[in-house]
């Protein structure tokens, strides 16, 4: 079993699957009843598919449909939503104080806290008591869907016959203001501001990047072989030969490229751009990835903040891919995220930060 399969299979004895989303594709998002028995495991922000029959609910704002953050949660007959990705969609920003367990949204004037556990919040100074209590699942921090509208001046309603979320909004939403270089995607960016200081950090950087590329580095006979030649790995073969060690190094960063038969050239590509990537990574400032795990980080808070984690590790690695060409997407099974990649028409898993070198086709059946 390989590692992505340990991980989900782990996580699914446990029961602790639920779907973070990273794009900017326009799906329609699960909403999950907590009663149901999470079972199976697939994708970016619809999804990892997460329940034995998952059911659909379209989202809306303004009557177009829309891509969250996070996909949203139904308990019973009230709803829960994840915080920051509604607030976020909605134009607002979001704060978890970790020690005292209070969020806090702020929203065009309007300042509204809540805390973990507590059905009773307040907007501007005035208590409200809302339809449920706010929670933290998986450490994604979710909001009842009531405590959405009136901290964002929006109208929110759910129809579970219909099976969707329709809200009606004023002014436009924050993603529509975020001018974009890259398939619309922001890179967990915020507003116009930290885009574009990102985008500038990346620029800079690679206006005098050089680095030699080699397929297979001291391996490269060996990738070359397994990839372009069709040379197989020897069951038997004795570890401590060089040659096969090479092909086996091989198959384990791109067993799945060859057996879907993607053209050695873009195999080689994709080695480059991975490269790329890796080396922009190496030289951005240190960062921590202990950090609340209640929060998606972007690649400014990596390039400018010092801290995050996989989310923002995985946007700063998806915008190097962007810059070449390939369509990319964020994918997340909380508290790890990854960029999937397409490659020759189907998505490749690109585990790096904390699974190594290796590619393997990707099991997710949606977008973020």
């Amino acid at each position: 079993m390989n590692k992505t399969n340990t991980l989900i299979s782990s996580l699914l004895l446990s029961g602790s699957i639920l779907t973070l989303g990273l794009t900017s594709s326009i799906e329609p998002n699960d909403i999950v009843d907590s009663k149901q028995k999470i079972d199976a495991a697939a994708d970016n922000h619809s999804n990892i598919t997460m329940v034995a029959a998952t059911v659909k609910y379209k989202v809306t704002i303004n009557g177009k449909p829309v891509s969250l953050h996070n996909s949203s949660i139904r308990i019973g007959p009230n709803h829960i939503l994840p915080a920051k990705s509604f607030i976020r969609l909605l134009g607002g920003t979001t704060t978890f104080n970790s020690k005292t367990k209070v969020l806090t949204i702020k929203s065009d004037g309007t300042t509204s806290t809540i805390k973990q556990g507590s059905k009773v919040a307040t907007v501007n100074g005035k208590k409200i008591t809302l339809s449920t209590s706010a929670q933290a699942i998986n450490d994604v921090f979710m909001i009842p869907h009531d405590l959405v509208a009136k901290a964002t001046g929006t109208k929110v309603s759910i129809s579970t016959s219909a099976k969707t979320i329709e809200i009606t909004q004023a002014s436009p939403i924050i993603p529509s203001r975020i001018k974009t270089k890259y398939q619309g995607h922001t890179y967990g960016a915020d507003n116009q501001y930290q885009y574009d200081k990102t985008m500038a950090y990346v620029n800079n950087y690679f206006k005098n990047y050089k680095r030699r590329f080699v397929f297979g580095f001291w391996q490269h006979e060996q990738y070359v072989d397994y990839f372009k030649n069709g040379v197989k790995v020897p069951l038997d073969y004795i570890s401590g030969d060089d040659y096969y060690e090479g092909l086996d190094a091989a198959e384990r960063w791109g067993e799945d490229l060859r057996n879907n038969k993607v053209p050695y050239s873009q195999i080689v590509k994709v080695a480059e751009v991975e490269l790329e990537a890796r080396d922009f990574l190496r030289v951005a400032p240190f960062y921590s990835r202990y950090v609340d795990d209640y929060d998606v980080y972007s690649a400014y808070h990596i390039l400018y903040k010092r801290k995050g984690d996989s989310d923002s590790y995985a946007h700063a690695q998806q915008i190097v891919f962007d810059m070449n060409g390939y369509k990319t997407r964020v994918v997340s099974i909380p508290p790890f995220s990854w960029l999937e990649v397409q490659i020759n028409g189907k998505w490749y898993i690109q585990y790096d930060e904390y699974w190594g070198d290796t590619w393997r086709l990707s099991t997710s059946s949606g977008i973020q």
